[in-house]
């Protein structure tokens, strides 16, 4: 008679009595309860904040299936800081906000420097509707976009 490896379907469906519930319900511990809800480090606004810097991060078109996604904000990082180039930042970075419906930018200013471009944004989350201010640094010399 085979033998079978792997996955089995038997009893699947069946109640496990040997799992007890953590403090806040679910399974787990008393020294690591699992909270649902709050499986990922990052939860709620930082989350939205941090997909909206890995919006920044990504070249525009560099998203397999998705050519709107990204920026092209990098092209701007050589450019001179003429109030035409002032205003092409602005609307990319609008417009890139304006692709994640959580996020509602209040007001938005950018200040290039010698290593890079820093941009100044009051947004807010939407279910939250908490106002924060958001400092992103686009550096020449890692071509990366970090929070300050």
């Amino acid at each position: 008679m085979p033998t079978f490896l792997g996955f089995s379907t038997q009893h699947v469906n069946a109640v496990r009595n040997s799992v007890r519930e953590g403090v806040d319900g679910g399974t787990g511990s008393v020294t690591a309860p699992i909270i649902y809800g709050k499986k990922y480090k990052l939860v709620d606004s930082e989350l939205v904040i941090q997909d909206f810097i890995n919006a920044l991060n990504i070249p525009q078109g560099q998203k397999p299936g998705k050519p709107d996604y990204g920026t092209t904000l990098w092209s701007f990082v050589f450019e001179p800081n003429t109030p035409d180039t002032q205003k092409h930042l602005e609307n990319e970075i609008r417009r890139v906000a304006s692709l994640d419906p959580r996020i509602n930018l209040n007001t938005l200013k950018a200040y290039p420097s010698d290593s890079g471009i820093l941009i100044e944004i009051e947004m807010a989350v939407t279910p939250f509707n908490n106002a924060q201010t958001l400092s992103i640094f686009f550096d020449q010399g890692s071509t990366r976009a970090f929070g300050v």
